[in-house]
């Protein structure tokens, strides 16, 4: 009997079972949908043996050049895929460099048939989505829990590692959204995920010593053999690698007159630094059309760090400038604060003050404020308890209002409708780092945190079965022999900044 009689046989085999299930007149729904779901799943695996036999049978020439190469067929091999039904067995045909004896070989129906590294693509995508979503861990406990089987750790790194370097590709050559609006805002922030620094990587890479007994005495053997230094002032135990995030979207005008939005959202990041992501955020604004007529204003938001205005007057000088109002907010508070003495007892006081400065700097009357807190800076005596801190305190909220001042035209921006506010860039932080990067006892190497972070743009972009397709596409696609190596970093001290 042929491996294509025996595949038929099979398929027919289960699917009589699956018409018996149905017939069944004792169990409960729950017995009879597990057993329905996993003859399914045989199905599926027998449907696919009996298209790879189908395939492997087919004729082909005994010798053939392939990428340059002279290959001949020197027999068959026995191969397991893995497919969402399970693991297939695939009796393909070998071929192998023409030139002698033990050259490089090739597998031509797994390159017909577009399977990485004997995994169907919709298994490697499937998973690369769900390690985009969650822990590598519990991305390959859900795909058990839904298929009844999943790839090898090791697999499922090289899946993320092969589909997060294609992520990025994609959304550069991804189609504009339609639709857009009046006025386009181009939002940017940074967010730390924990990284693995040279240290521990060391550390972990030791050879392991005997295991004790008890696991509990063994934690605290190693904890006395390798006890943890005290961190020095400026240290951080998070040992963070700063993401560059950035925000485009657009605002459009209602029936009313009145902008909303945001309309075609896209967010985008990267751990490789601001300016990467400044020349990717410059190349989807002038895809979306900046630098033409298209739009009526356009607008940039962010925080106070000085890096990202530099690089917002080189990338978009044309767009108007507002410093984020939350941010402003926060310094009020704490000139507030330095201010307003036994706040703790006396918050009413606090917040009286706040606000009257809030309602200021909205009508536009930034000079003013600043004028206000150079005048309890001049009144506040040097020495005396707490003095000095409130000095500091409220000479830093004063610098940073006068650098400031000509993006804090919150009057004019509020007329125009438009927003003050990164509250979306905001989001954006966190649901694109913070929700996956930044979890308790995460340690990323580089290369691999920038992968998880493109995957997640692309998904939380709304564009994944596009990026499906973009792979299927790629006669190419291959996923690699080994995981990416870690490759550590180590945060530089934060200095205390001058007063």
């Amino acid at each position: 009997m042929s491996n294509i009689d025996q595949a038929q046989r099979e398929v027919e085999a289960v699917m009589e079972r699956i018409a018996a299930l149905g017939a069944r007149k004792v169990g409960t729904a729950t017995e009879v949908e597990q057993e329905v779901w996993g003859a399914c799943l045989a199905l599926g695996r027998a449907v696919m043996a009996l298209f790879f036999a189908r395939r492997a049978e087919q004729r082909r020439p005994v010798r053939y050049e392939h990428e340059g190469g002279r290959y001949e067929m020197i027999g068959r091999e026995s191969t397991e895929v893995g497919t969402w039904f399970g693991k297939v067995t695939l009796l393909q045909p070998v071929g192998q460099v023409a030139d002698g004896a033990g050259g490089a070989r090739d597998f031509p129906v797994m390159r017909e048939l577009g399977l990485p590294a004997a995994f169907t693509l919709p298994v490697v995508t499937l998973v690369g989505r769900l390690c985009a979503m969650m822990a590598f861990a519990q991305a390959r406990t859900l795909f058990r829990s839904l298929f009844e089987w999943c790839p090898s750790p090791r697999a499922v790194l090289r899946m993320v590692d092969a589909t997060g370097e294609q992520a990025r590709p994609f959304l550069e050559q991804a189609e504009p959204p339609e639709g857009d609006g009046e006025v386009l805002v181009i939002e940017a922030d940074g967010k730390g995920a924990p990284a693995i620094s040279s240290r521990e990587y060391a550390r972990r890479a030791r050879p392991h010593g005997a295991k004790s007994t008890n696991k509990r005495h063994g934690r605290r053997g190693r904890r006395r053999a390798h006890p943890r230094s005290r961190r020095a002032p400026g240290q951080k135990s998070k040992n963070a690698k700063m993401a560059a995030v950035g925000a485009i979207y657009t605002l459009k005008r209602d029936e009313g007159g009145k902008l909303e939005g945001p309309v075609n959202k896209r967010v985008y990041a990267t751990f490789e630094s601001y300016r990467a992501l400044f020349q990717w955020l410059h190349g989807e604004a002038t895809k979306r059309g900046y630098g033409t007529r298209k739009f009526a204003k356009v607008l940039f938001l962010a925080d106070g760090a000085k890096v990202l205005w530099d690089l917002k007057k080189e990338f978009f000088p044309d767009a108007d400038e507002c410093l984020d109002w939350f941010h402003v907010v926060e310094k009020l508070w704490d000139a507030g604060k330095a201010s307003c003495r036994g706040t703790r007892r006396q918050r009413k006081e606090l917040e009286e003050w706040v606000a009257k400065k809030k309602k200021l700097l909205r009508n536009g009357k930034v000079h003013d404020v600043i004028a206000e807190l150079m005048t309890t800076l001049d009144r506040t005596p040097v020495t005396g308890p707490g003095n000095k801190y409130r000095r500091e305190v409220l000479d830093k909220v004063r610098n940073y209002f006068a650098e400031n001042v000509e993006r804090m035209r919150y009057r004019n921006l509020r007329r125009q409708d438009l927003p003050i506010a990164s509250g979306v860039i905001e989001g954006a932080v966190r649901h694109l780092v913070g929700v996956r990067l930044d979890g308790p006892g995460m340690r990323w190497g580089r290369d691999r945190a920038e992968a998880v972070l493109h995957l997640r743009c692309v998904l939380i972009n709304g564009l994944w079965n596009d990026f499906e397709t973009f792979l299927a596409a790629q006669q190419t696609f291959r996923l690699r022999a080994q995981p990416v190596p870690t490759r550590t970093h180590d945060a530089k001290p934060v200095t205390k900044m001058a007063a």
